[in-house]
């Protein structure tokens, strides 16, 4: 577990930053919060060169992905659409071809649709350049040109949330941006954290900080987002057949041995990690009483990096 000064895990959150640089990222940031306070620190670099702020904005990636579903089930609260609506019914006749696909299926990832980066050229053209903007129609229709993925089991496609947006869209003629800010963000006066660009967004376009994940995540869990049903059926998983999860509710992970290493010596936790420009793992405690935000502004995909996330994730969240 590493070393701890009162309960605190500041010495684990430190040697982590420290494991990140080594790893390859120009910077890190941590926020670990529990009862024994709030632990922040930072090293290495931002994007322009100079001494990365604990308090800096970056991309989420698809941590996004747990916004939206809130986002949604606050919109199943509301009528405006139900967990079990076939998505079709809420969208113009040319998404015909997504066939029989839930709005549950499409948060919880059993849709069978397939990750538009299966496509060996839109895969390609985002290493290239991570930041165009994509048309969401078309990444759809990319994936419907793929083989399909078994209806019912888990697998994973960020397909999944740019046609979730676009229903989020088709449902409340707003973008999903404007609505999120209206819905959580301002709520929980998240005034970091926006959610820019077209329903493509939905599947990891977030910018945020870490003290703002931290917030929405104790929340969630909390119970100030959205009803004790809602939060029943989000936290209701599929088993999951990778690394990153051994569960997946709707557009939130459940973890006990993150990416396969360290176990858990405290039980689950909830949260999201996002890859992308940057690795971002968030998550929280069920009881909501204790959470962890850690970045690299870097893709990290070693087994040193994740190692390290993974000992300092269990250092935040385990008393």
């Amino acid at each position: 577990m590493g070393c701890r000064t009162n309960g605190s895990p500041d010495a684990k959150v430190e040697e982590t930053l420290a494991e990140l640089l080594a790893a390859g990222a120009p910077g890190a940031l941590a926020l670990a919060v529990g009862p024994w306070g709030r632990l922040a620190p930072a090293a290495g670099l931002d994007s322009l060169g100079r001494p990365l702020q604990a308090t800096a904005q970056f991309e989420a990636a698809s941590v996004t992905k747990t916004f939206v579903a809130a986002l949604v089930l606050a919109l199943v609260e509301d009528g405006a659409l139900g967990l079990d609506d076939e998505v079709a019914t809420h969208l113009p006749a040319r998404f015909a071809p997504v066939g029989s696909v839930t709005v549950r299926s499409l948060l919880n990832h059993t849709s069978g649709l397939p990750d538009f980066f299966e496509d060996p050229a839109i895969a390609a053209t985002w290493l290239e350049d991570p930041s165009r903007e994509w048309n969401p129609e078309e990444l759809i229709e990319v994936s419907l040109g793929l083989p399909r993925h078994e209806t019912g089991t888990f697998s994973y496609a960020n397909s999944n949330y740019v046609l979730i947006g676009l229903v989020i869209e088709s449902v409340t003629a707003s973008t999903v941006g404007e609505l999120l800010g209206r819905r959580i963000l301002d709520s929980l006066g998240l005034l970091a954290t926006r959610l820019p660009g077209t329903a493509t967004s939905a599947a990891g376009g977030l910018v945020s900080t870490a003290d703002d994940l931290a917030r929405f995540f104790a929340a969630l869990l909390a119970g100030e987002l959205v009803g004790e049903s809602s939060l029943r059926e989000m936290l209701t998983t599929v088993p999951s057949d990778w690394a990153e999860s051994q569960g997946y509710g709707l557009g939130i992970e459940q973890v006990e041995s993150l990416m396969g290493f360290e176990v858990s010596p405290c039980g689950i936790a909830w949260g999201h990690v996002g890859l992308g420009r940057a690795t971002t793992v968030a998550f929280t405690t069920p009881d909501a009483k204790r959470q962890v935000v850690l970045m690299a502004n870097a893709m990290l995909t070693s087994d040193a990096a994740w190692a390290a996330l993974s000992r300092a994730t269990w250092a935040a969240l385990c008393p």
